[in-house]
Order: C-alpha cells, then structure tokens, then sequence
C-alpha cells in the first residue's frame, strides 16, 4: 500500500522561510499526489496473478486440494496436454524395455512427430519419451496400439480411467490431443490426471528429462529428443510437466513444482504466456499456502482390544506422515477420526493394517493413513504362557544381575 507520511510541526505559513521548489521535487509531489488519487494501485502480497488464461487452477498435489481457481469446471480443448493419461495407461500397461510393432495398416497422424512408419519397432520407453519431451503425435499412437491392440480401444481405456476417477468434465477422442470437436476437458480434471500420474516415479522421471536418444528410429539411424517444457530451466523448483497447442486449445500447460517438501500442479489453458504465468501461479501458491504436519509416521494413536491372544490389547500406529496444506486465510481447524474395530482375534502380526485414521480441514479436504499393529501377538496357549513366564522371570531375577 502506498502512504503519504506528514511530519507535524508548530510552523504557520506566515513566518516559514520561502523555499523554492526545484522541478524534481514537484515531479514527485505530483507523483505522490496521483499515487493517493488511485486506490486502484494498491495491490496485496496475496493477491493472485491476473491470468490471461481462459481457465486455470491450482492444487496440491498431496491432497488433490484446490488452493485458486478460474473457471475450472469449464470444459476446453487439451492439446496435447492429453498425453499425460496417454502416458500413465502406457506405464499401467506396458513395461518400459518391451518392444511395440506397428502394424501394416498403420498411418502416421502427422503434425508433431518423429516419423514413425508401418512396421517400426521402438521400446515402450523410447515411445514415452518422444510422447512426453517432443510431444509426438505418432509415438503416442504406437503406446496405444501397444497398451490396447487398437487406438479406438485405447480411448475406451483413457474414458474409463476418468470415470473411474469421477471426473465429469472429460472426454477424450485418441491418444494425442488433436483437435476433435468430441476431445475436451477441463483445468480441474487434467489436474486430477497430472495429480494420478505424479504418483507414479517412472512418470517422474520421464518429464524431468531433459532429452533421449531413441536409437535406430525406423531401424535406421538414432533420433534424439529434447523436453520441450522450458519451464524446467526457466523456473529453478519445476519438476513438469506437460505443453500443448492447436489452434482450437490455445497455449495450454499442466505445470508442476516442489518447494520445502510441498508440490503444488497448475493447469492453464488456453493462455498467452504459459511459462511466465504458470511460473507466477507457482510461486503464488508457494508463497500463500503452508504445509503443517498433522501426524507423524509410526506414532501410537490407540489401542484394540484383542481377543484370545497372549496380550490383552495392541497398539496401533500410524503408516506415514500426513500433512495439510492450507492457504493463508485458512485456520488450523483440523478434525481426527480414528475408524478402528472394538477387537481384533489373535494372531496378529506387526505392521498388519488394523484401521485407519483420517483428517480433516475445514474447507472439506482429507488426509488419510493406516493404523498398524504395532507389534506380534500371538494365540493365547500353554507354550505361549510358558515362554511368557520364562521371560518374566528373566527379567526381574537374572537381567539385574547379569
């Protein structure tokens, strides 16, 4: 905020001395004065970018929380943007040494690609790499004819998956993201993708690379490949993860940072500066969001009765470390539910899933983890009360002593 100080003082206009005012001082009075006359200037910490983007969102990779939104259930084009499922389905799929042929009927779509012809035989992780870091219309046409014998059966997988993700605002008509009146989504449904595809660390891997030598393209010579995201150079915490354009879908891209253990996905679609804004969101979200640990791993949340064993209860521990991410605005208000049985029959064996333990923060957001048994118990019988005898009195008369 901008702020004229006054300096109070006991002089009247009559006895103070004349001064004349040099032509830089009345520049900057009358720049202060127009700086007072438009509190439209003022601007907040934090206060979101303008985006030139039709629709934006971003979220927490974490908990899939929406931390800014612009129109993101509005349905757009993709671009190329789609190959982030066409690549995840590949990897469910398909393992990354495996070779895929194409068949005689096949036909290159054309436009970005690296020349595949009917009867090329590449790796499965030659083909993701020049899918995601050249975005090459053709290899994804050859992981789709590999993950599903047909293209028409693999865009049955892709539609599949985003039902089965309960995503409403997606549809998807091939593997590549070409312009189809029937091919659309939205930012918050290719960030729920992104968000899916993060989890898996070949994926990870694939869209930090900075560029792959596919060898012998077509059986002929070596084709190298470069990631064509620049914001992996340009912005120092980015790890993806995915351009595209056409002239239906505008610059679109799904970007993804980490910072002090928090990674924050943007999409933006349909965007005049896809790097420098997707940058900006980023730091937006970095800068206005804090990470709070809510549980730690491996700490004793409750105890079960157990039923027929050589111990009357277990603990149970928490599998992992839960934390929230929360915007500035955003109070620490955290619910804890522990679903948890009232007994459990022995035998019980450490580190079985017992229950679960979940938060909740107050815009509706949860976080879950397991419960585990925390160590073994066995069935209550003779030699168990035996040894448990034994090791008793071991404790109490021989330890001391040894």
């Amino acid at each position: 905020m901008f702020a004229i100080l006054r300096k109070k003082t006991n002089a009247t206009a009559s006895n103070l001395p004349p001064r004349l005012i040099t032509p830089m001082a009345a520049a900057l009075l009358i720049f202060a004065a127009a700086m007072a006359a438009l509190p439209w200037l003022v601007i907040k910490a934090d206060s979101p970018p303008d985006l030139s983007a039709v629709a934006a969102v971003v979220i927490d990779q974490a908990s899939g929380k929406v931390l800014y939104e612009k129109n993101m259930n509005e349905e757009h084009y993709p671009a190329s943007t789609t190959k982030i499922l066409t690549c995840l389905l590949a990897l469910d799929n398909l393992e990354l040494d495996s070779k895929i042929t194409l068949p005689d009927y096949y036909v290159n779509v054309g436009e970005t690609s690296i020349g595949l012809q009917a009867g090329a035989k590449q790796t499965v992780e030659e083909l993701l790499m020049a899918t995601m870091l050249w975005s090459a219309n053709d290899a994804a046409q050859a992981l789709a004819i590999g993950a599903a014998g047909t293209e028409e059966a693999f865009v049955e997988k892709m539609n599949q998956r985003v039902a089965a993700m309960g995503l409403q605002h997606t549809h998807f008509a091939n593997p590549h993201g070409l312009h189809n009146e029937a091919h659309y989504t939205s930012a918050y449904d290719l960030a729920m993708i992104a968000r899916a595809a993060m989890d898996n660390p070949e994926f990870r891997r694939i869209v930090t690379t900075e560029s792959f030598v596919i060898h012998k393209l077509n059986g002929e010579d070596n084709y190298t490949v470069h990631n064509r995201n620049t914001l992996l150079t340009q912005y120092e915490f980015a790890d993806g993860i995915k351009t595209g354009y056409t002239k239906q879908a505008g610059n679109c891209i799904v970007a993804s940072a980490t910072q002090n253990g928090m990674q924050l996905i943007v999409v933006l679609l349909n965007s005049a500066n896809i790097f420098d804004e997707s940058q900006e969101l980023l730091e937006w979200g970095f800068a206005n969001s804090q990470r709070s640990l809510l549980v730690d791993a491996n700490m004793v949340k409750a105890s079960v009765k157990v039923l027929n064993g050589g111990r009357s209860e277990v603990e149970v521990l928490t599998e992992k470390a839960l934390y929230s991410v929360m915007r500035e605005d955003e109070t620490s208000n955290v619910q804890e539910v522990l679903d948890l049985p009232d007994s459990i029959p022995a035998p019980i064996h450490r580190g079985e899933v017992i229950g679960s333990a979940t938060y909740t923060d107050e815009s509706g957001y949860t976080y879950s983890t397991n419960l585990l048994a925390a160590k073994d118990i066995g069935r209550y019988n003779l030699r168990l009360v035996v040894r448990q005898s034994f090791q008793s009195v071991w404790q109490v008369f021989v330890v001391p002593f040894s």
